[in-house]
């Protein structure tokens, strides 16, 4: 009789038994889940840092000349020899004027380009760009070079062959109360670097 009262109902043992096993599974699950966040916290951190340092990467290096320097850019050896600027560019027949007005005023470079390379390149004129102090680009403006003065001195944007250097002038429409920029002188189209000449208006 004396073991039969001392002895605990089945139920209690289990009820017992079941609240161990959950207890024990949610320190499990916390210590797993804390360190689960530790480790997606240090992939994100890597991951940051990874995408910062591509960044970086990829920022074109830039490097800043004077006029009448001389600047190799991938193939093409490039000098600006002189600027000035002008409202209009042709000339009066008969009182009538050919040529072309500025919407602000127009830039004209004296050029001088040539190929350094080893095979024929083709020039464009996405290599040579006006960026003014807001950043804003400027690309060459064509229709202006066709009236240039003296007929044949716009520097056209072609295929050089290797040892052939090319003389001419390059003209941009910018506003009128513009006071500084950067002639930007690419490579390539790639634009890799990036080579800066920088003139006062």
């Amino acid at each position: 009789m004396t073991e039969e009262k001392t002895k605990k109902p089945w139920y209690r043992r289990w009820w017992a038994i079941t609240l161990f096993i959950i207890i024990g599974v949610s320190i499990l699950s916390s210590f797993f889940g804390n360190n689960e966040n530790n480790n997606s916290k240090a992939l994100n951190s890597e991951i940051q840092t990874e995408k910062q340092q591509q960044i970086t990467a990829k920022q074109p290096e830039v490097k800043t000349y004077s006029v009448g320097d001389e600047i190799q850019a991938g193939d093409f050896k490039w000098k600006i020899t002189k600027y000035f600027t002008a409202k209009e560019i042709g000339q009066d027949v008969a009182g009538s004027f050919f040529g072309e007005k500025s919407d602000g005023i127009f830039i004209i470079l004296d050029v001088e380009v040539e190929n350094n390379g080893k095979s024929a390149k083709f020039l464009m004129n996405s290599f040579v760009k006006l960026i003014d102090e807001q950043g804003r680009e400027f690309s060459p403006n064509s229709a202006a070079a066709f009236y240039i003065e003296p007929k044949g001195s716009s520097l056209v944007f072609e295929q050089i062959n290797p040892g052939i250097k090319k003389k001419g002038k390059i003209i941009y429409d910018v506003p009128e109360d513009l006071k500084v920029a950067n002639i930007r002188i690419s490579s390539s189209l790639l634009e890799s670097s990036f080579y800066n000449i920088k003139l006062i208006i």
